[in-house]
């Protein structure tokens, strides 16, 4: 873990106008707090010290609450999809040299306030708990576990496998939500007879920068794993644009759907003066922080 570079007053100072501008809850202080005393513990107890800031109320609005409670009861399903695929023991627990999965409530401290009213505009808002691993070893977990009436294993385009990286053990989790609506309805501030270079760029002017993202290989993986687990393949009768994986440049679109003859995934690309009223985006939110 990085050392934090400031002085106990420096940080103190920092936290107390995050609490001013409403950023902080009183969970957040107690998972900050742990996470702090890692790497500077003489910040910590000066930190839980501090009453201005531990004595915060966070205002939510109704939507934020309701999807709040969605989250949860949706966690359990995510550890479901990794045991499913394998990242998991039965018991729910990490393979040996592997992080452990984080608790339901350093998920939710991972998250800001700006990205829970976000994501509480998804048509269906999903919570997506990502193994920090190599895109080979997802797609090896996919292929391991294969659906009923697949006939073959996910087909992965030369782009990916040339720019991955990261290893099989799982050296940490990212959080994610993600929005997992079956198929995604067009965005009123979108033209889908446009091509998709066109597109892409009128995407991220309406989205809400820096807090709301699109989607890459790993958010879209699983996304993948979870809908197939639970029988319901997203992107049957479309495709989504990974329009926040690192491959996207001015010569290729990564974009990524199901195949409902084959039944498996497929990871491709198309070069951006192409166009298709199918090819559809997905917004996302959070997964900036590494949690290990």
């Amino acid at each position: 873990m990085a050392k934090l570079d400031v002085t106990p007053d420096q940080l103190i100072d920092a936290l107390r106008a995050e609490k001013e501008s409403g950023h902080l809850t009183a969970e957040h202080i107690q998972s900050l707090a742990d996470l702090i005393s890692d790497v500077r513990p003489d910040v910590a107890g000066k930190f839980m010290e501090e009453k201005s800031i531990t004595e915060i109320k966070i205002p939510r609005s109704p939507a934020t609450v309701e999807l709040i409670k969605r989250l949860e009861a949706q966690y359990g399903e995510c550890l479901t999809t990794l045991k499913h695929y394998g990242f998991l023991t039965e018991n729910g627990e990490a393979k040996e040299g592997d992080i452990n999965p984080p608790s339901f409530e350093k998920v939710m401290v991972a998250f800001i306030p700006e990205e829970f009213e976000i994501a509480s505009h998804f048509q269906k808002p999903v919570l997506l708990l990502i193994p920090e691993t190599s895109f080979t070893a997802k797609v090896k977990a996919m292929d391991a576990h294969k659906q009923k009436g697949q006939k073959y294993d996910t087909l992965v385009e030369d782009i990916y496998k040339k720019t991955d990286s990261g290893s099989d053990k799982i050296t940490g989790w990212r959080v994610v939500i993600a929005d997992g609506a079956q198929e995604m309805r067009a965005h009123k501030d979108t033209r889908p007879d446009l091509h998709f270079g066109a597109r892409i760029m009128i995407r991220k002017g309406v989205r809400k920068i820096p807090y709301e993202k699109g989607m890459d290989r790993h958010k879209y993986i699983l996304l993948m794993m979870d809908a197939i687990r639970s029988g319901k393949p997203i992107d049957k009768k479309s495709r989504t644009i990974l329009d926040d994986d690192p491959v996207l440049c001015d010569s290729q679109v990564p974009n990524a759907g199901f195949d409902p003859e084959d039944r498996n995934v497929h990871f491709g690309w198309s070069i951006p003066i192409s166009t298709s009223k199918t090819y559809c985006f997905r917004s996302s939110v959070g997964g900036d922080v590494l949690i290990s």
